[in-house]
């Protein structure tokens, strides 16, 4: 891919509008929302109407409005239970099963994984099923859900009714005036995050739809430009490697040469730190860094907050032109990224090597 048309490509991604940001729930945060069990665990816990959540009933009078067994006053009637993880004579896992005096429910839970279930098993155990008095339940009291994130067409042969978990969500917002004035507010604000997370799950993509149809026109140059990139990654790399064999720290004591890069997912800058000690907290920073932009020498310390005689430390480290992190000092020779004289650029570490080790060596 030559040069004209990479920067065409660019140009091109600079005119699209910028991904839609949306605030992560605390369940995404914690790395739970894909995980089927974690939500099965939160819907047993919210459809149990005794539960020490506080909202009584919400779940279960949303569940059967989103599936259509309405109409009874006393919704699933009396003794209500939640099970999960219940096994079938072939042994099969049925996710959650909830029972009542003249209902039973049978819900399987799908979030990424394929549906794929042994439909036939569950609706065959959900037909063996007694209530409390030993009866069998009757036929328009028994009920299969396909709880999904998008709508299926699965399970249709064992009269299973597909429910989405955004479809379900909404649903339970709807109903919650109703109950929140008894509700604890710990379970309320968990409940409403748990609500988010199956909300976001469903929306699927967050990028802009034109920043994926650019990717499907112009996926060959994409690619070449991607592999463009990574040439130069590893260009860069070596030549940081070769700089490193080319610095004799020999005659600096503890001096810790550390080849690295900052973000190996996307920068293009590939860094060669050396860390003077000035004690067992702090240090003093030489990093000679490349880029397509070039190469540049940064100087600076770091003192942790904690460090004792911390301000003492700093003003000694600046008085000798070492300054802070966040301020760092920019050698003022630089050299171009195609520049293979590396020994030029070693020369100046070196020397900068000396002149650090004789502050830190002063200060002690």
């Amino acid at each position: 891919m030559d040069a004209c048309a990479a920067a065409a490509l660019l140009d091109k991604f600079g005119w699209l509008p910028a991904l839609v940001e949306r605030s992560q729930t605390f369940m995404e945060i914690g790395g739970y929302p894909h995980y089927e069990n974690v939500c099965s665990n939160f819907l047993a816990f919210f459809f149990d109407p005794e539960g020490s959540h506080g909202l009584g009933s919400l779940f279960l009078d949303a569940l059967l409005d989103s599936v259509g067994i309405a109409g009874e006053e006393e919704g699933l009637g009396g003794n209500v239970s939640v099970e999960r993880e219940v096994s079938t004579a072939k042994g099969n896992r049925i996710d959650l099963l909830i029972k009542s005096d003249s209902h039973a429910v049978l819900i399987e839970n799908k979030i990424f994984a394929a549906v794929a279930n042994p439909f036939e098993d569950y609706a065959e155990y959900l037909d063996s099923l007694k209530n409390e008095n030993r009866e069998a339940y009757a036929e328009d009291k028994k009920t299969k859900i396909l709880l999904t994130l998008y709508p299926s067409g699965e399970g249709l042969d064992y009269c299973f009714r597909t429910l989405t978990h955004a479809g379900f969500a909404s649903e339970v917002r709807s109903r919650l005036g109703h109950h929140v004035s008894k509700a604890d507010t710990r379970y309320l604000t968990l409940m409403l995050d748990f609500l988010n997370t199956l909300e976001n799950l469903g929306k699927g993509t967050r990028m802009n739809q034109e920043f994926v149809k650019l990717l499907a026109q112009r996926s060959d140059d994409v690619e070449k430009f991607l592999i463009g990139i990574k040439q130069v990654r590893d260009e860069a790399r070596g030549k940081v490697q070769r700089l490193a064999e080319l610095i004799d720290l020999k005659g600096h004591q503890n001096v810790q040469q550390l080849p690295w890069q900052p973000n190996p997912n996307y920068w293009l800058t590939y860094l060669l730190q050396h860390r003077v000690p000035i004690d067992e907290e702090s240090y003093v920073v030489i990093e000679p860094a490349v880029s397509p932009s070039g190469w540049e020498i940064r100087i600076y310390y770091r003192v942790p907050q904690g460090a004792q005689n911390r301000l003492e430390l700093e003003n000694l480290l600046n008085e000798n032109e070492i300054p802070p992190e966040n301020h760092p000092f920019i050698h003022p020779e630089t050299f171009t990224y195609g520049d293979e004289d590396l020994k030029r650029i070693a020369d100046v570490v070196q020397k900068e090597l000396s002149r650090i080790a004789a502050v830190v060596q002063e200060i002690n």
